[in-house]
Formats: C-alpha cells, sequence, structure tokens
C-alpha cells in the first residue's frame, strides 16, 4: 500500500479511519472499465477518477461537486448511475418507500442519510438480499455475538476477507465456520434490525440506485420486503412492552 493511501482522509458520512476494530475501513477500488474510487466499509464512495492518484485525491480534497458522488455500492464493479428515486422521510415513511421499490421489482441500493448517519439496503428484484452501515451490525459481530463464532475465528475471517477482498460472508463459508443455513440466519437478523432501526426514523433523505447484482449466491436469498416490514413492527412492539 502506497504512502498516498495510508493518509486517506476519514469518511465524511460515518467518519471511519482507515483502521478501525475490524481491520480496514477504507481502501481503494476499481472498475470494470479502468477507473477508481475510495469507499468505505459504510458503503460510501468518493468521486470516480480515472487513476489511482486523481481519486485518492478527489477523497481527501473532498471535492465532491454533488452529494450525489458519495454513493453505495456494496463493493460493486459499477460505475456511478443516477438516482431513479429520492426524497425525503418527511413526505414518505420508510415503509412506503420500500413498498415503492417491492412493487416496482427493483434491483439495486437504497440508501438512507440523517445527519451523519447512513444505512443501505440491497434489493434484487424487489426483495431485500443485504443491509449494511451500521457499527455493532457488521455481519461478523453478529455471528461473534450469537455464537456461530468465536472471537479469534472472528479476527481471523477479517484477516482472510482483507487479503482477498472478498466479503465476510464467504470467508466464513470457505473456513466452514458456518453452514449456508447459518449465514442465511445471521444476514436475516442484520437485515432486520437495521430495517427495524430505519423505521423509527422521522426524517431523513432516501436515494435509490440501479445496480447489477453482485452477490456470492450462497447464503443468500431473497427477502419478501412485506414480511420483513412486518417483523420489524413484531420487534418493535416486543421492544415498547419490555
Amino acid at each position: 500500500m502506497s504512502q498516498q493511501e495510508r493518509d486517506f482522509k476519514s469518511c465524511p458520512f460515518c467518519d471511519a479511519q482507515e483502521y478501525g476494530d475490524e481491520g480496514i475501513r477504507l481502501r481503494l477500488i476499481s472498475t470494470s472499465d479502468g477507473y477508481f474510487a475510495v469507499a468505505c466499509y459504510c458503503g460510501a464512495a468518493g468521486p470516480i477518477r480515472d487513476s489511482e492518484e486523481k481519486a485518492i485525491e478527489a477523497w481527501n480534497r473532498r471535492h465532491f461537486s454533488q452529494r450525489e458522488e458519495t454513493h453505495y455500492q456494496f463493493n460493486s464493479s459499477f460505475p456511478l448511475r443516477q438516482a431513479s428515486l429520492k426524497g425525503n422521510l418527511r413526505s414518505f415513511d420508510f415503509s412506503m418507500v420500500l413498498q415503492i421499490v417491492s412493487k416496482g421489482q427493483k434491483t439495486g441500493v437504497l440508501y438512507f442519510r440523517q445527519g451523519e448517519e447512513v444505512r443501505a439496503l440491497h434489493l434484487r428484484d424487489g426483495n431485500l438480499i443485504a443491509a449494511g452501515g451500521r457499527e455493532g451490525l457488521r455481519l461478523g459481530q453478529i455471528g461473534c455475538g450469537r455464537g456461530f463464532i468465536s472471537q479469534e475465528q472472528l479476527q481471523e475471517v477479517l484477516v482472510q476477507a482483507k487479503k482477498s477482498g472478498r466479503r465476510i460472508g464467504e470467508v466464513l463459508l470457505d473456513l466452514a465456520y458456518v453452514n449456508e443455513d447459518d449465514l442465511r440466519e445471521l444476514i436475516r437478523h442484520q437485515i432486520r434490525e437495521i430495517v427495524l432501526e430505519l423505521s423509527c426514523w422521522k426524517e431523513g433523505d432516501f436515494e435509490f440506485r440501479d445496480y447489477p447484482v453482485e452477490f456470492d449466491e450462497r447464503g443468500i436469498e431473497d427477502i419478501n420486503i412485506m414480511r420483513i416490514i412486518l417483523e420489524a413492527a413484531a420487534k418493535k412492539d416486543e421492544r415498547a412492552a419490555a
């Protein structure tokens, strides 16, 4: 890694530094057609440029010509696309936004921003398949917290993921620390908790961008949006009554 890469400024949205409790947080990504951008573990990515140096410089100088230039890719290798849907949760509540993209059978990333907080949901054909953007709800943290893996195994997984550039779920499967059913359960829990949190947001911006799906199919399942909304509502009632 070059000195320039080691000097990444923190993420302007989640304030992550290059290294944190789960290893590397900021990294340089490349698109299939030879462009580059700096990406954060929260899903944010900086302006796309035609060289590594320009991408890092744009990230560090915060020269985002539009707010839309920071977007959520879930490790997508595809370049920035215009938002096909955007608005504010004061006008459209969270469940309504989910129903719109579900009814339209959308595939892509739906993300939400409230101040410095960012959350993202990945959809395929109108169903949820992944979520991210909240500290404490990383897949490895969930697996460790729920007893699927030990702290030592988590550290090994994080090291392997960093070296290979693969997702945590893929490494968990390859090391046989979880099976595909276990991974589906962990991902469902992650999605449910983030949806539950977002359902409590009364304001904030949302935006949807169309992206092809780029996930290892092992452990991935299409989760019906109405089902997850109802599950989140029931969980909210349980916590309110506790």
